[in-house]
């Protein structure tokens, strides 16, 4: 079971001392638990530590950015893809009935970490449970732990060379 609510982690209490938890990750700082399945010169992609559900992803910008505005049109064009190709591996893994793809720009918009990235997050269809509505625990089927396993033993049939080079 994993708990709904994050407000320790909000607030400060539960987060590393750190100036940026997603730098860290990226710098692969000892201080933080990292969920990163994969990495490029670009962006890097992390496993959720409070997850709506299995496999619910971020996408990371490598540069320390804030806003959306201030993405590169080479990294705009290499993250969208990399969120097709993310679509495209959890097809084919978990077979979701639909995806929320976006983003929480600032805290006013829900954004709880001031280092921009994209959300990817898998629906499966009736989602909640008893226990999510009563108890405001949420049941996932499966650890975080499991997910990136799996996640990082096929992330490079998808994102690869190939996949970012051959499109239209």
């Amino acid at each position: 079971m994993q708990a709904l609510g994050k407000l320790d982690y909000v607030q400060g209490k539960e987060r590393p001392n750190v100036d940026c938890i997603l730098c860290a990750v990226r710098d692969n700082d000892e201080r933080v638990k990292s969920l990163k399945i994969y990495e490029d010169n670009l962006c890097f992609i992390v496993l959720n530590l409070y997850p709506y559900n299995p496999a619910h992803l971020m996408i990371v910008t490598h540069r320390h950015l804030t806003k959306f505005i201030e993405l590169t049109k080479e990294e705009l064009v290499h993250i969208n893809r990399t969120i097709q190709g993310i679509q495209l591996l959890l097809d084919d893994l978990y077979s979701p009935k639909g995806y929320n793809i976006g983003i929480n720009q600032g805290r006013d918009a829900g954004g709880s970490i001031e280092h921009l990235h994209f959300h990817v997050i898998p629906r499966y269809g009736s989602e909640l449970g008893f226990i999510d509505i009563i108890g405001e625990t949420r049941v996932l089927p499966e650890s975080l732990d499991s997910v990136k396993l799996k996640l990082e033993n096929i992330i490079h049939q998808f994102l690869n060379e190939e996949f970012f080079n051959n499109f239209e």
